[in-house]
């Protein structure tokens, strides 16, 4: 970002420089960052959606299914995972078609435009995942804490507004520590992306 606010200090001022350096240079430079950083994003995405699968191949798929059986999650999952998969897929898409447009030749202020919309594409993507995860959450321990096998092995006496208020409490935490992850991993590359914005925007206002 330093050699960026130095090519405009240095535009600004071209006749105290002996470089000369036009709205197109500075223009190239703010999208081949903008693309690099997309690009990153994309990568990350990607393997986001690779990994837990990859993963979930060394699980054991027979207690998964006994759990999902056993209390009646198994089309509720399956129209989850379907749904989730769908989902990404389109994230993915709209990732990379976010790094073509930026990498493609444009004005600044298209230039602009698809930052933006790169920006509010990730923050979306982050809103979806912590919203399914609470939503599955929600889910199975209503799925959980209303069969007749957990009631039966309850203690005499227990509260369930108590069960539900820890179990929330845990979901809430749980997220919580996900956003965090997102925050950290995907708000890196956002902060790089606000800074071309801003860069372009002071240079369109010129």
């Amino acid at each position: 970002m330093e050699n960026l606010e130095t090519l405009k200090d240095l535009w600004k001022n071209q006749e105290e420089s002996t470089i000369r350096f036009t709205e197109k240079d500075i223009h190239k430079m703010v999208q081949k960052k903008s693309s690099s950083i997309v690009k990153w994003i994309l990568i990350i995405s990607l393997l986001e959606f690779i990994l837990p699968n990859l993963i979930f191949l060394f699980t054991d798929f027979n207690a998964t299914r006994q759990f999902y059986e056993q209390y009646g999650l198994t089309s509720t999952m399956m129209i989850y995972s379907v749904l989730h998969i769908a989902v990404i897929i389109v994230f993915i898409y709209v990732f990379y078609k976010n790094y073509r447009n930026i990498s493609a030749g444009s004005t600044v202020r298209i230039l602009l435009s698809d930052i933006l919309k790169t920006r509010r594409t990730v923050k979306y993507y982050i809103y979806y995942n912590l919203t399914i995860m609470g939503i599955i959450g929600l889910n199975i321990f209503y799925a959980v804490f209303n069969s007749a096998e957990f009631q039966s092995n309850l203690a005499s006496g227990t509260s369930m507004v108590k069960i539900w208020i820890l179990s929330i409490l845990f979901l809430c935490f749980a997220l919580l520590i996900f956003w965090l992850f997102y925050r950290i991993l995907y708000g890196f590359f956002l902060k790089k992306l606000k800074r071309n914005y801003a860069a372009l925007s002071q240079r369109d206002e010129l």
